[in-house]
């Protein structure tokens, strides 16, 4: 029992010390996404594959048969490091702030506030990715 208190403790020090080494390994991949509109109740889902490159991450999402690029980076929020997307999508730009975690497969699980850059809203679009398993 000591041993494994000791390795949690090891683990979490890691964990919450980790730089962006550690995002860029476990942010990568290929998500099912599911979220709620910005200033509305509609919800949608669809895809996202997030690709490292040179500078941050190339974001590719697929809702409702339409397809956008955009581009990710780790930054830093308060004291939280987020990834943060940004995309234009119909001549407007958005932004999502997320929160990156792990499911008990340790896959990395995403949950984002979704807004428009320099847009006061009072009802931000959410999005939260899933780990889309490997087709058999």
């Amino acid at each position: 029992m000591r041993i494994f208190f000791i390795l949690t403790l090891i683990f979490s020090a890691l964990t919450c010390h980790a730089g962006d080494d550690l995002y860029r390994l476990m942010i990568p991949g290929k998500y099912i996404l599911v979220g709620k509109a910005l200033d509305s109740e509609t919800t949608y889902v669809g895809k996202v594959i997030i690709e490292d490159d040179e500078n941050g991450f190339k974001v590719t999402r697929m809702v409702a048969d339409k397809l956008v690029i955009g581009n990710g980076t780790i930054e830093s929020a308060t004291d939280a490091k987020v990834l943060r997307i940004r995309f234009v999508e119909d001549g407007l730009s958005y932004e999502q702030t997320c929160m990156v975690g792990s499911d008990l497969d340790n896959y990395a699980r995403i949950s984002c506030y979704l807004y428009q850059p320099d847009i006061q809203t009072m009802d931000p679009g959410l999005e939260v990715l899933f780990n889309e398993p490997a087709e058999a």
